[in-house]
């Protein structure tokens, strides 16, 4: 798995607040849910794609990075 830059991360933040409910607020925003991924994973969706298989993980992945825990640092048990 490929580490997030700076720019991708703020970037998936833009994009999230656009997708989150799971409709995209437009297809502008559902374009660039799939430039970033593919971006981020070399990988070729088409931006008007409406391959339910397709659109589902994609977003999943969002959902995955966006809600997954932050580590937290030198904590004592």
């Amino acid at each position: 798995m490929t580490k997030l830059t700076k720019a991708q991360k703020e970037e998936m933040e833009l994009v999230w607040e656009h997708i989150k409910t799971g409709v995209a607020s437009s297809q502008h925003w559902k374009s660039r849910m799939f430039v970033l991924y593919n971006d981020i994973h070399g990988t070729n969706y088409k931006g008007n794609t409406n391959c339910s298989s397709c659109i589902g993980s994609v977003y999943r992945y969002f959902t995955d990075k966006m809600h997954k825990p932050k580590k937290k640092k030198n904590v004592k048990k």
